[in-house]
């Protein structure tokens, strides 16, 4: 089965432009005539009439935003079997009909398909096992453009109303309690104040349903694009970034009257980041969306979690640099940062800080009655509970490198020592670690 050489781009319903491939390894995407600017595919790649080139070892970058990742694509090339040598572009027309975003993609001259899948949420959420049903379904319907280092796919819940549509994730065995690790991530965001999806937890505490946040309530889709794509990389490169480029590409393309609004949330965003210890808050886990270049906003928060509450990863280092440095206790650059690339006041930064400080240390209740009720989670939760502590000591300005032990906390709320836990490999300099970009 050949590959296609030419996909159509839509824009929700509308055709907007042609991506074709060659064989010397050159993407030429081109819009259509009639495209208006407000269908524009991807920030950088506003509406022309000049094509957009590319050759530099794949697609676009904005085209590879949305292709299968880890979980997803493992078992989209097992069911491929000998075709597992398939290209991006084949990947692409594979699954770009349903990603995140308004952007679809489908084999030039196919229609957009409009059915929807047989996963009832609602019933899924209730099940005692609700990891086994969702890797069930996964392997059933694979052709989906979604990444990520937990197992997930796009759904659309039957059970309620059309415009119910939700992300659903669970994690590996091997980690156990990811799902309300991250569940409770997302709750100290909404703490924090910052806007979250809706989130359900399973019944087991082994599936978390999360609300999408590219569906508008009138129907309409929004735009979302990472900030891997609009640095112009590869999902391959979401490392290599830095917190300096997230602040610049916000103001190329925050409207300047809304710019202030926005570096107040990523700043909180990157205080909770720091304080939770989210090694994994990479560049494709930053996001904007629109409707329009002249509505650009941070994206809702999302793909957060305590990564080094896991024995495996407990020696991992932030995922972007901040002043050229990867440490967790870096609250003087924090605010240092806040200043000079967000313009932030002092008095902005200190409520921010305060905070973000009040709301984590509120959750600590929630974590122990999350352990106490999920035997699983129990371990992760005693080390979530230390590397918040030793996170919020390190995000105060006045935080040195050496964050005292943590423990007071624990003590606190009863829960025992954790197990002891053996120094791991760096999981970003293991190819095959779970957070390396090979499963991502």
């Amino acid at each position: 089965m050949p590959e296609p050489i030419a996909l159509d781009v839509y824009v929700e319903e509308t055709r907007v432009g042609v991506l074709t491939s060659n064989l010397e390894g050159l993407y030429v995407f081109t819009y259509l005539p009639e495209t208006p600017p407000e269908k524009l595919v991807s920030l950088t790649m506003p509406v022309r009439a000049e094509s957009y080139k590319w050759g530099r070892g794949g697609l676009h970058p904005y085209f590879q935003m949305n292709l299968p990742e880890g979980t997803k694509k493992a078992l989209l090339q097992e069911k491929l079997g000998s075709l597992t040598a398939v290209t991006d572009f084949g990947l692409l027309a594979l699954t770009g009909q349903r990603t995140i975003g308004r952007v679809r993609c489908v084999p030039q001259g196919q229609p957009l398909q409009t059915d929807q899948d047989d996963l009832q949420v609602a019933a899924l959420l209730a099940s005692p096992n609700a990891r086994g049903l969702l890797m069930e379904h996964l392997e059933k319907g694979i052709t989906e453009g979604v990444s990520g280092v937990m197992p997930k796919l796009l759904r659309n819940d039957k059970s309620t109303t059309a415009t119910d549509e939700y992300i659903v994730k669970t994690g590996r065995p091997d980690l156990p309690g990811l799902a309300i690790n991250e569940y409770l991530c997302l709750r100290a965001a909404q703490r924090c104040g910052l806007p979250v999806p809706e989130i359900q937890l399973s019944a087991d505490g082994n599936v978390l349903a999360i609300r999408r946040f590219d569906r508008m309530a009138d129907g309409r889709i929004l735009a979302v694009e990472d900030f891997c794509s609009l640095q112009g990389l590869g999902p391959e490169s979401k490392y290599s970034g830095s917190l300096e480029d997230i602040a610049a590409r916000l103001k190329d393309y925050v409207p300047p009257e809304q710019f202030r609004e926005n570096a107040t949330r990523l700043f909180k965003l990157l205080l909770l980041n720091y304080s939770i210890h989210n090694a994994d808050a990479h560049l494709k886990n930053f996001a904007l969306t629109y409707t329009t270049p002249d509505d650009v906003a941070l994206a809702p928060v999302y793909d957060i979690l305590t990564v080094t509450a896991y024995g495996e990863y407990a020696n991992n280092i932030p995922g972007l640099t901040l002043d050229g440095k990867k440490v967790w206790a870096c609250g003087k650059s924090l605010h240092k940062f806040a200043t000079q690339r967000l313009t932030l006041s002092a008095q902005t930064r200190g409520e921010i800080l305060a905070n973000v400080t009040s709301s984590l240390q509120a959750l600590f209740p929630e974590i122990q009655a999350f352990a106490e009720k999920y035997p699983h989670f129990r371990e992760t939760a005693k080390r979530m509970v230390d590397e918040w502590e030793k996170g919020i000591a390190g995000i105060q300005p006045t935080a040195s490198a050496r964050v005292p032990p943590p423990g007071e906390v624990r003590a606190f709320l009863g829960m025992s020592d954790p197990d002891p836990v053996r120094k791991p490999a760096n999981a970003y300099v293991n190819p095959d670690g779970a957070f390396s970009h090979k499963v991502r």
